[in-house]
Parts: C-alpha cells; structure tokens; sequence
C-alpha cells in the first residue's frame, strides 16, 4: 500500500464499522512482507529485517509476538513508513537489476567480460555494496562523477546500447537541485545566504560543485547572494580549480562573505549544505532567516517542527 492508504483511507473505514477509536478501542498495524516467490518459507524462517508500522505500542506489541524467536533485526516505525519500506525495496531491487542489465550491453558491446567487472564491484563492501550513498541528501558533483557518468553514456550512445537507467543519472541529479532552488522561490524572499561551495568538506574543490551550480541558479535569477565557506579563498583558487569558478560563477569575489555572521546578518533565507562546526553553532533557532537543510542538520528531527525550516527531501 502506498504511504497514507492505512491511515486515510482504511483506518476511517474501520472506526467507521468496528467503532471506537484507532489506536485506543482496538490496535492497528502495518507489517509488510520481504518474502520471495519460491523461497517464501526459508525467508520467514531467517528475514533480512521485520518491520512493524504501529499506530500504538499495544499494536505492535501483538505483532512483534507473532516473530517472537526468529532471527533479523526488529523495526518499529509509524504506519507511513512501513508502507514506504515495502516500495524503497522493490524499487531498489529494480534498480540494480537494470543497472548490472545496462552495464552488461554497454561491456559487451565492448568487449568487456560483464561478469568480470561486477565480480570486482561486488567485492568493494566499503562504497559499493554498503550503506554508502544512501541517504537522502544534496546533489552529487566533483571532478569524477559526472565525468564517468557522461563518458560511459557516450560511449554506448556510440556503440549504439540502449541505457536509459544510466543516461538519466545525470537529469535526475539535476533535477534534486532543481528542488532547492524550488525551496528558495517558494520563500518569496530575495536576500539569500550560502554555507558551503566546494564539492568536498575540508577542500577547496569547486569542480561541478553542485553548490557552485546552486549558486550559478540563484544568481541568475537575481537573487542578492552571500556566500561563506570556510575553505575557498580566490586569492588561492589555481588551475582548473580556477579556472572553473571563472567560467561558471565569475562574480564570486564580490559573494563571498568574510564571516558566519555576515552572511546571517544580511540573509532572509539561509541554504545550508556545509557541517563546518563554526556554521552549525551559529544557526538560530526559531526566529531568524528561514533555513533551507540541504545535508540534514544534526538537529533536523527537532527542527521540522519550526515555521522556518525546509528540509530538501525529508
């Protein structure tokens, strides 16, 4: 069932013809199913996970005792997210398999044993197959990454391979910024600051930072910006690094900020997608600019509740 289906739509019926109140008269819980057509037994036996969406702790106290004595670790979540559990899997699973699929046409065409490259990209447990990437966050960028991504794509796009997955990595990135500067609009305000630029924590990397191209938007749009990173500096920027931020952002020098505080002082609205301890410090609470969360604040949980915060996909 899709997000909100048990609590809009079946949780009314049954206070409707049971009677009573949900959560209090009787128990309602979601408890979707990872088991596999053809191994459904052996998979209840030994689960990768059991996720119970409880509307109450009684509820999901009686599901959990129906599991009592297997195996895998227990999630105890709201209703909504074990339905979305349920599709962040198949969706995933999907995935990978048009991903290995396309990477496959794309080795053949040239010349490649598939199998081979994948056998080398399964072993890498540290980025690969991992919990790396997998949160919900900011634009990818740098100096790798989209490069990669353009040259395999063009390389199929010349043998005549089909990759529609792979092609659309890179819109769909684009897309994710789209949604800050999305953010920024919905606002109504003018007066914008920044925390972060560079592409990498703790570098002064600005190649296809997608806060560079964030930045590239907001100004084109004629929005008054400030800028502070702690790390990038003109006066130290050399080569390509340079020679970048010249052809894409070349009025940098008069958006950088000297401090935290002047880019607080002059913003109605802050986006923030740095973890620099001097900037996290410094954000207020409540009243203030509004913030726009593009890397999930530490404090993100408690922030939702506040007028002023907009986080980017959470």
């Amino acid at each position: 069932m899709l997000p909100g289906t048990c609590l809009n739509l079946l949780v009314p019926i049954l206070e409707k013809n049971v009677g009573g109140t949900a959560g209090v008269d009787f128990g309602v819980a979601v408890n979707p199913e990872f088991l596999r057509e053809g191994t459904s037994v052996r998979d209840f036996f030994d689960p990768p996970k059991t996720v119970i969406g409880e509307l109450d702790p009684a509820s999901g106290d009686a599901v959990m005792a129906l599991y009592d004595g297997l195996p895998g670790e227990v999630f105890r979540v709201p209703v909504p997210t074990a339905e979305a559990i349920k599709y962040a899997d198949n969706a995933f699973h999907g995935l990978k398999i048009g991903f290995a699929n396309e990477l496959g046409a794309v080795c053949q065409a040239l010349g490649v044993d598939s199998h081979q490259v994948m056998d080398v990209f399964l072993a890498d447990r540290k980025l690969n197959i991992s919990p790396a990437y997998l949160r919900p966050g900011f634009a990818f960028g740098g100096s790798c990454l989209p490069k990669d991504l353009r040259s395999l794509v063009h390389a199929a796009q010349r043998a005549d391979v089909s990759v529609p997955i792979l092609a659309h990595v890179l819109p769909s990135n684009s897309e994710h910024l789209q949604r800050a500067v999305d953010l920024v609009e919905r606002t109504g305000k003018r007066r914008i600051g920044m925390f972060g630029l560079s592409f990498k924590p703790g570098t002064d990397d600005l190649r296809e930072s997608p806060l560079v191209e964030l930045a590239e938007r907001l100004f084109g749009k004629g929005y008054d910006l400030r800028i502070y990173d702690a790390n990038v500096n003109l006066s130290r920027l050399i080569g390509a690094n340079r020679e970048y931020i010249e052809n894409r952002l070349p009025h940098l020098a008069q958006l950088l900020a000297e401090s935290v505080g002047e880019v607080l002082e002059h913003a109605e609205v802050c986006l923030v997608g740095t973890r620099d301890p001097a900037v996290l410090a410094a954000l207020p609470q409540g009243d203030g600019p509004v913030l726009v969360d593009l890397i999930r604040l530490p404090d993100a949980e408690a922030r939702r509740a506040e007028p002023g915060y907009m986080g980017l996909a959470w």
